[in-house]
């Protein structure tokens, strides 16, 4: 197998720092005429409303519909910015636990789902907003892509000098060939339609490259539905 030499790499790095500037140039200079686009229709409404006339209702669904694509739209360009804005980071030793607590505070998620947590050790070097922001994005997957509530259990080990991370959910599972193709940008494979832009596991991957690790799905065990995301993330050697 051939390998990138270290300048390669560090040609490569270059390359997409440089490629990740553009992204966020053309999101931000997008972002205002999006946003205008989104409260349009409400201008046009309290324009009417003033004058005393009332949109018939042909016009008045055209218009919420541009407000929802407008609304979707700006939603993929946040990804987006969150996306490219995505990397390297000062660590600190953090408890996973209460990183894996101010997600499920932050998630507004439905009743009766159950969260599960076993992490050993306790403490990983990490930075907690980078570590919160992988949670809410497998927890919020995980809740938001299956039809009812599910069951998600976290378990977190340090092996080989990489701190690991399994989550499982026993939902309807990643659909048969797709366990690579969800990491990529703006991908949608969910049979629920969660309104989000395809963007969650790009971040979740980008940040996990930022400390020198990786994420990939697993396929399901035998008889047994639901998706499984591994995280690798490297750990300073302790001597």
């Amino acid at each position: 197998m051939k390998h990138d030499t270290p300048d390669q790499a560090a040609g490569q790095t270059t390359r997409d720092q440089a490629m990740m500037e553009v992204v966020y140039k053309i999101v931000h200079d997008l972002r205002g005429s999006v946003r205008a686009l989104a409260e349009l229709p409400n201008w046009i409404g309290e324009d009417l409303e003033d004058a005393g006339l009332t949109l018939p209702e042909a016009p008045a669904q055209s218009l919420d519909l541009m407000r929802q694509h407008a609304e979707k739209l700006n939603m993929m360009l946040d990804q987006l910015s969150r996306y490219s804005k995505t990397g390297y980071r000062e660590t600190e030793n953090v408890s996973v636990q209460a990183c894996l607590d101010r997600a499920i505070a932050a998630l507004n998620l439905p009743d009766g789902l159950r969260v599960r947590a076993r992490f050993d050790p306790p403490e990983i070097d990490m930075n907690p907003d980078a570590l919160m922001s992988m949670f809410l994005i497998l927890l919020g997957n995980a809740a938001g892509h299956n039809p009812g509530p599910v069951r998600i259990a976290v378990v977190g080990r340090c092996h080989d000098g990489m701190w690991e991370m399994l989550v499982r959910d026993d939902g309807v599972g990643i659909p048969a060939g797709k366990l690579e193709r969800i990491f990529d940008p703006m991908s949608k494979f969910s049979i629920a339609d969660t309104g989000g832009a395809g963007m969650g596991l790009a971040i979740l991957r980008r940040l996990a490259d930022s400390y020198g690790g990786l994420v990939d799905a697993l396929s399901p065990r035998t008889n047994r539905h639901g998706a499984t995301i591994r995280v690798r993330l490297k750990q300073p050697h302790r001597g």
